[in-house]
């Protein structure tokens, strides 16, 4: 592979680990290898067809479904920076699907009516409990994973715009969202008045959003008691990533796949796919991207 360093410089920028990355170029190199073995001379000659004739022989070659789309996956990053560097016009891979590989069973999705309930319905009697309610808000409403939602600071919040900033990470892209007209309401008696509430009980300094009731930092028990809280309202609620999958489905329902991947943070448009509305036939059933074999 003669061009490996700017193409790992490639992945290194879009957040890549070293292992992923180490793992992209060792497909690349694989797959030139074989290149070779069927006399294409470059790799910017590569067809569709060309992708085709592989997988038909890393299948012959024993390699499971499941390796077979992670491998394309990988040629995939290679191609897609190929187009990039305006080096090819089409990436041959992008059209290809692999055919029998069982999806994860997402969680049985809560409708957006279930989940303004689970918010309005919260007790929030107190200085911990508006915290409490507060920080459900930002689940059901933008489906923030729970590290996002422990690392949102004061400057996160937009207030005057109805807006919270959420920064990106490793796997996960930064976006603003939009918030409901009540979270708003109940966010600005939560900064001015419950909040400082709580530092002052606790005697802690923090440019945290949010913060424990306890001397401690984390928010593990606060999280874990919410969702106790929220079971008792609806006992169809299993945890925060059922609740997050619901928001997301209602916002492809609503906006459509490119809009909801944004609002997600999602960094490939596979994964916000995988939140689709569907029949259990259909989540057991191909990988979206790929063209049945």
């Amino acid at each position: 592979m003669d061009n490996e360093q700017p193409f790992d410089y490639y992945l290194y920028g879009k957040r890549l680990s070293e292992e992923s990355r180490k793992s992209i170029i060792k497909q690349v190199n694989a797959f030139e290898v074989w290149m070779e073995g069927e006399s294409i001379p470059d790799i910017t000659e590569v067809s569709y067809n060309d992708i085709m004739a592989y997988v038909k022989h890393c299948s012959s070659s024993g390699n499971a479904q499941k390796t077979i789309a992670l491998n394309l996956g990988f040629l995939n990053h290679y191609f897609m920076w190929l187009v990039k560097e305006g080096e090819i016009k089409e990436n041959p891979v992008s059209n290809i699907h692999i055919r029998g590989i069982q999806r994860k069973h997402l969680h049985h999705y809560l409708k957006k009516e279930e989940l303004d309930t689970l918010y309005h319905a919260f007790d929030a009697k107190d200085a911990a409990g508006m915290r409490n309610k507060v920080m459900l808000g930002m689940i059901v409403y933008q489906a923030l994973r729970v590290g996002e939602l422990t690392d949102l600071t004061l400057k996160s919040l937009q207030l005057k715009e109805g807006k919270v900033r959420v920064e990106g990470g490793r796997k996960t892209n930064a976006r603003t969202l939009t918030l409901e007209s009540h979270q708003i309401i109940d966010l600005l008696e939560y900064v001015s008045e419950a909040r400082k509430t709580l530092l002052e009980e606790t005697g802690k300094e923090t440019d945290q959003l949010f913060t424990s009731s306890g001397t401690g930092d984390k928010l593990l028990n606060t999280l874990q008691y919410i969702l106790t809280q929220v079971k008792k309202q609806n006992p169809e609620v299993r945890d925060w990533k059922q609740l997050r999958a619901s928001v997301i489905s209602y916002w492809i329902a609503v906006h459509g796949l490119r809009k909801a991947q944004y609002l997600a943070g999602h960094r490939f448009i596979s994964s916000t796919e995988e939140y689709q509305q569907q029949d259990l036939d259909e989540l057991q059933g191909d990988i979206d991207r790929f063209h049945p074999l």
